[in-house]
């Protein structure tokens, strides 16, 4: 769960907008997300996971590819904004919660942690990662290289995720962020 100071400057930023990082507008964004989808694939997934959903945009461009895709994210209007942003996709469900705590109850073929980690500390890091050991997913991580003000920044959150997971995993840097993937199922990324 991200320390009590992230989750009030989170939801501090989702009470002055439901976009506060621009993820419908920028160009930025546009190209995180065109990558981000290019390095998942087409899919079909079974049972997708997006951890940290913030307001949806990205788990909308991600709906097409999965038979069933569950968003969370911490922060209420976040959520609701999601939701919103999904409402007429009947097989896609947002969920409010904190990771590793609020994990919800399926086994995922695919979940995605989009520029979200370093929200996270160390010990939510080794939890999420002990969870996901009991999948057979597929695990693609997205992080932003610059840096936060938060405990961890993007690469450091990476390095104790691949240390937490044991494996290495796949990457490649896009300029100011990266895309890992990781995968469960004994393959190859």
């Amino acid at each position: 769960m991200p320390r009590k100071e992230t989750l009030r400057h989170l939801s501090g930023l989702y009470a002055a907008t439901d976009d506060p990082w621009n993820h419908r507008t920028s160009p930025y964004e546009a190209a995180k997300y065109a990558a981000t989808l290019d390095a998942i694939g087409p899919g079909p997934f079974d049972n997708a996971l997006e951890i940290g959903c913030g307001n949806g945009t990205l788990l909308a461009r991600l709906a097409p590819r999965c038979r069933r895709l569950t968003g969370i994210d911490c922060v209420r209007a976040a959520a609701l904004a999601a939701r919103a942003a999904v409402a007429g996709l009947p097989h896609v469900q947002v969920l409010e919660g904190s990771v590793p705590e609020d994990l919800p109850d399926l086994v995922p073929d695919l979940v995605l942690l989009s520029e979200v980690m370093y929200f996270l500390t160390h010990a939510d890091i080794h939890a999420l990662c002990g969870w996901l050991r009991g999948t057979r997913a597929r695990v693609v991580c997205v992080n932003w290289l610059g840096p936060t003000d938060e405990e961890l920044d993007g690469q450091s959150a990476l390095d104790t995720f691949r240390q937490a997971l044991g494996q290495s995993g796949t990457g490649q840097a896009f300029g100011k962020f990266r895309i890992d993937m990781f995968r469960l199922d004994g393959t190859m990324p």
